[in-house]
């Protein structure tokens, strides 16, 4: 299978809140990109789908992004230890701070 991925990912967890319908949900970073990343959650907002994601990194620090779901993807509950399940979103808007720390990880990664 050929690689569709115009940017590299890098893995890195981080808390995740977002709000679907009123209610705020609660998630994980899987991988992180340039372009958007994906997200860990038992919550499924619909692919185009427009939300304010908050990323909560150290020290208390957290950015918040304006993002459009590009697509959900649910496993089977015997797959879930070793294929996560979430959305994958691409950022309307991120800080400039975000895109300073994705440089530092790909440093430390290198």
């Amino acid at each position: 299978m050929t690689e569709r991925r115009r940017f590299s990912r890098i893995r890195k967890r981080y808390p995740v809140e977002f709000r679907v319908a009123g209610k705020t949900c609660l998630g994980f970073t899987h991988n992180l990109s340039p372009i958007g990343l994906f997200v860990c959650s038992v919550y499924f907002p619909r692919p185009g789908s427009r939300l304010w994601l908050r990323i909560k990194v150290a020290e208390g620090k957290s950015f918040l992004m304006r993002v459009e779901v590009v697509r959900s993807y649910r496993v089977p509950q015997q797959l879930t230890r070793f294929v996560p399940s979430g959305f994958c979103v691409r950022f309307d808007h991120a800080p400039e701070e975000y895109f300073q720390l994705l440089a530092r990880l790909f440093r430390v990664a290198a």
